[in-house]
């Protein structure tokens, strides 16, 4: 089986972690967080990446991250602030800008992490856009996700009910998913909610069920209880050794050929706790 998985972590964009310092610390896959798409225009959120601050610096950045062991480098639109706006741009054209941008920086990839009700046939053309344009390009998404009832599966959302992924998921258009399995105390699998360590392996088993088979599913968590409001950190009784119990949920799973390794929100929120979550995950992905 291929062995392509990856150590996923959101690096925030107005903050002062690099790119090259996330990958020393065992990030293979670092996600700028984030993006920005204003109608069929491509830049970053308050127009600087902080701790590259020009352009010369932030590609210098990016080439030197890929030589200390980062294999993809994803730039990433949406968020609490929604940074994704096509405005009904011309997805072709979008795509063409995102393609030459993402290019011109060395990005290997767009990740789509959006929070709001929009239009999922447009995002399925632009994906569809950008695979033809770009077919070694990464595609992510990183859906949050709900439940009907609790007897039935998990589904992806961007918000609430809203399965804006569900066309271009269902297209194979995702290369990989990172499942924000955090923030919602709704969804139970088999008596396990999002506030429960096995809720990892309980809810990667049950999307399998409904994730074509071609696109690897990355369960992600927060760093710590500062970077979520509902999750396993932030119970009474969380445990002291509760990253190597995040690690044995992942150990579970890894085998699974779906699996796509672990995510993370956020590299800057690790870093705060000396970086426990990377140094006790890395070694299973």
């Amino acid at each position: 089986m291929s062995r392509n998985t990856l150590m996923v972590g959101y690096l925030q964009s107005w903050s002062d972690i690099t790119f090259t310092q996330a990958a020393e610390q065992g990030y293979s896959a670092i996600v700028m967080a984030f993006g920005k798409i204003d109608g069929a225009t491509v830049g970053i959120f308050g127009d600087v990446f902080a701790a590259s601050p020009s352009e010369t610096a932030l590609k210098a950045d990016i080439k030197k991250a890929k030589s200390k062991g980062a294999k993809q480098i994803l730039f990433s639109v949406g968020g609490e602030h929604n940074t994704y706006n096509p405005n009904g741009a011309p997805a072709a054209v979008l795509a063409n800008n995102l393609v030459e941008y993402l290019t011109d920086y060395g990005f290997t990839g767009i990740d789509f992490d959006l929070e709001i009700n929009g239009d999922g046939e447009y995002l399925n053309e632009l994906c569809q856009a950008i695979k033809k344009l770009a077919p070694t390009l990464l595609i992510t998404a990183a859906p949050q996700i709900n439940q009907a009832d609790h007897a039935s599966n998990l589904f992806l959302v961007s918000i609430g009910n809203a399965r804006m992924y569900d066309q271009a998921m269902n297209n194979n258009f995702f290369d990989y998913l990172f499942i924000q399995a955090y923030n919602n105390p709704w969804p139970e699998i088999d008596g396990s909610k999002e506030i429960n360590l096995d809720f990892i392996s309980k809810s990667f088993a049950n999307l399998r069920k409904t994730i074509p088979a071609e696109t690897k599913i990355v369960i992600g968590e927060p760093a710590n209880s500062d970077a979520a409001g509902t999750s396993i950190f932030t119970t009474p009784d969380a445990p002291v050794n509760i990253y190597e119990l995040i690690s044995y949920q992942y150990q579970l799973i890894c085998k699974d050929p779906q699996f796509g390794g672990a995510m993370v929100w956020s590299v800057n929120l690790d870093a705060q706790t000396n970086y426990q979550f990377v140094k006790t995950i890395k070694d299973v992905i």
